[in-house]
């Protein structure tokens, strides 16, 4: 429990000014499946401004709601008080946070059994609604009511289908059944807290059971694009692999549907970086792989590539696009011997203009291409002589 070790010792730190606390959430889950631990979140019994009397460094990241930012050691914790909570008026934020000091209280309140295992400092559980049991049989199941867990907030249907995305497990056959029924509630959750949600999905390593259940709950009907195109769902479903983020799936959507890029983008309302990367991943599927297309590509972006390219067309291109850019001449166009003030001075009697940007792109694929060497005389006379300006 050497991950743990810091932890503790904040936790150490609550227990001696007469406070509980325990380690919390998906860092607990993932403890005991075996999994690579991520944020270490604590609850705890003292309330927000007792916390920040216990340490130098807090920073109260969301008071209103009993949590707290801790620094410790170099590190954050962020810490929240054992609280209840209310009806969700805007399916987010809780109209009512009331503070306890029963843990079991304050684990009633969260999404499934998985996420609702507490542990003390010895590395002792709190169990009362019998995560552990649902870990060993790869189960999810929702705390209490399931149709009450998804009114609350419904964007807890899109976190269960990226656990089974991202843990493989069997999804409660009474979430289902709540799910089904009641999809239409996801539209009441702002697409950008849904589109973080697709994102961990599409990266899971079942991702192809997670897609199968977002079809057989009927989910791809409360998604933009997703329910004007009732056979996209089905398409990717029977080829779906792991994926590296959401600029890779918007691609493969885009290729499967015949929507493009940026209006995927514009309806999920996501960033340009996004769109940027989309764009370029699906022009390379729709491209022959060559030193041209592979230049233009991001190198960030080659193995997203290949993983589409094992979807889309069943291909292992992996060897092939390394062994393409290993031989690229040139890697960006400030690597080409040749600048702009050469072409205009080679030209004396042009007006600046266009004609300058497109000898540039036509000099760089020529030597990409190797039709001719990146020597500053050799494209000197190609631009002159063999180039129709």
């Amino acid at each position: 429990m050497k991950i743990f070790e810091k932890a503790f010792r904040v936790m150490h730190e609550l227990e001696l000014h007469g406070y509980k606390a325990y380690l919390v959430g998906g860092a607990v889950r993932d403890y005991l499946i075996g999994k690579s631990v991520g944020d270490l979140d604590i609850a705890t019994s003292a309330k927000p401004e007792q916390v920040m009397n216990v340490f130098d460094k807090v920073i109260p990241v969301g008071i209103e709601h009993g949590t707290v930012l801790v620094r410790y050691e170099k590190e954050s914790f962020e810490i929240t008080t054992f609280r209840t909570e209310g009806t969700y008026s805007d399916y987010r934020h809780p109209d009512r946070v009331e503070f306890v000091t029963d843990i079991t209280a304050d684990l009633a309140r969260r999404d499934y059994t998985v996420n609702a295992i507490a542990m003390d400092r010895n590395g002792q559980m709190v169990d009362p609604f019998s995560g552990r049991e649902a870990i060993e049989k790869q189960q999810l199941i929702t705390v209490g009511n399931a149709y009450d867990r998804f009114e609350e907030d419904p964007l807890r249907m899109m976190r269960g289908v990226r656990f089974v995305s991202q843990l493989g497990y069997q999804l409660d056959q009474e979430a289902r059944e709540v799910m089904e029924s009641k999809r239409s509630w996801l539209n009441r959750i702002a697409i950008e807290r849904v589109a973080i949600e697709l994102e961990k999905l599409c990266c899971g390593d079942y991702v192809k059971t997670a897609v199968r259940l977002l079809s057989q709950a009927k989910l791809w009907e409360a998604l933009p694009v997703f329910k004007d195109h009732p056979t996209l769902i089905d398409k990717l479903e029977q080829r779906m692999q792991p994926l590296g983020g959401l600029s890779e799936w918007i691609a493969l959507c885009a290729i499967y549907s015949g929507v493009s890029v940026p209006d995927w983008v514009k309806h999920w309302k996501l960033s340009n970086s996004v769109k940027q990367e989309a764009q370029a991943l699906f022009y390379m599927l729709q491209s022959d792989l060559a030193a041209w297309t592979v230049y233009q590509l991001p190198s960030h972006l080659d193995a997203g590539y290949c993983r589409l390219m094992a979807i889309y067309q069943d291909k292992d291109v992996q060897a092939d696009v390394a062994r393409i850019r290993a031989k690229l001449p040139i890697h960006q166009r400030a690597d080409l011997a040749v600048s702009g003030g050469d072409f205009v001075s080679w030209f004396p009697d042009r007006k600046k203009g266009s004609w300058i940007r497109e000898l540039f792109q036509a000099a760089e694929k020529a030597v990409v291409e190797n039709r001719i060497p990146n020597d500053k005389e050799r494209l000197k006379e190609w631009v002159l002589h063999g180039y129709d300006a």
